[in-house]
């Protein structure tokens, strides 16, 4: 009787145990709760799909699926990236597949439609009224096409960016160049931070780069930084302007009556150097002669006294032309030269 006293609670508390483990009591630590049957995550195919990230000048390859792809409310299935974009960027989509129904779709701000169009290479660009995006910020871009079946279709998106439009190149410039004040050096300072920014977002455009090589060579005097800008100028189809002071005459420097050493009739105007021709002309902008690289017969580089002078003979000129840059420097006459060798004349040094 007492064995039987001792043994029968100590079998009712291994039964107990047995039970709890099998059961898988919830407040048991590690225990998870068994999903119910039939449970699944559903996907139709009007779900947004995964979202890519679009990088200028790289291509990405993507595909129509009736099975992941999102449907839009025309029954046009898509895929959608994201583009980050800044206002007035000019862009064009080059969208390749074998689906010929293969079309783009981009959404903005607030899900607003950005307009696009086909032009007659088969690339989208955006159609606003400027021609570029219309803000800052991410734009939804989806390639859409129609499928008749149920099989993948294959395509690659490529996303060039061409620089601002002409409008937002204009009005950028325009208003950094109005703020501008030669006098105030933090303006200096201020005027060429913007202006290097805005060579950087468009460097196929020319004007930027004009204003850097004159605040460069005239108001910093750092030559080097000039001659860099000056390259991208030529580079982008602008004109370099560097102020000169010559003799009315074309004479070179002389005695004067001072007994100092200059030009006895002097004048200021500007040298304009260009792809394959340079202009020299007087401080009113009257021209006062215009020569090809084929017209230029010698050029040369001369040390009178302190002074730097830079000389150009022409074909049928019955005088060369002598001047100097305006502050006679001799880096700066070497850095005439050279662009005039280079760019106007096509030879290297």
């Amino acid at each position: 009787m007492i064995s039987l006293i001792v043994i029968l609670p100590l079998l009712s508390l291994f039964s107990s145990l047995e039970v709890c483990a099998q059961g898988g009591d919830p407040s048991l630590p590690g225990a998870k709760p068994t999903p119910a049957p039939g449970a699944k995550d559903s996907k139709s195919a009007s779900s947004v799909p995964a979202q890519h990230a679009l990088t200028f000048g790289v291509e990405r390859k993507g595909k129509l699926d009736p099975k992941t792809s999102g449907k839009n409310a025309d029954g046009r299935f898509f895929e959608e990236m994201i583009l980050k974009a800044e206002s007035g960027d000019s862009l064009t989509f080059r969208v390749k597949g074998d689906n010929p129904s293969l079309g783009l779709q981009i959404l903005g701000k607030n899900n607003a439609e950005v307009p696009v169009a086909k032009d007659a290479s088969g690339d989208f660009k955006i159609s606003t009224p400027t021609g570029g995006a219309p803000a800052n910020g991410d734009y939804r871009v989806r390639v859409t096409g129609a499928l008749s079946d149920r099989n993948a279709v294959p395509f690659t998106i490529k996303v060039d960016r061409l620089g601002l439009t002409a409008t937002a190149y204009a009005e950028r410039f325009n208003k950094i160049y109005a703020n501008y004040r030669e006098s105030d050096p933090a303006s200096v300072e201020e005027t060429v931070a913007k202006l290097e920014r805005l060579g950087r977002d468009d460097p196929m455009r020319p004007t930027a780069f004009e204003r850097l090589g004159i605040i460069y060579l005239e108001v910093r005097g750092d030559v080097g930084k000039a001659e860099r800008a000056m390259e991208q100028t030529i580079k982008a189809n602008g004109v370099v302007r560097i102020k000169i002071s010559f003799d009315g005459k074309w004479r070179p420097m002389a005695k004067l009556r001072s007994g100092d050493l200059g030009f006895e009739d002097k004048r200021s105007g500007w040298l304009r150097i260009q792809a394959g021709q340079l202009t020299i002309s007087d401080a009113g902008d009257k021209l006062m002669a215009s020569l090809s690289g084929q017209q230029i017969k010698e050029l040369s580089k001369t040390l009178v006294s302190a002074y730097n002078m830079v000389t150009i003979t022409a074909n049928n000129t019955r005088r060369p032309y002598v001047f100097a840059p305006e502050a006679m420097r001799q880096v700066e006459a070497e850095l005439v030269v050279k662009l005039i060798q280079n760019h106007v004349m096509g030879k290297a040094n």
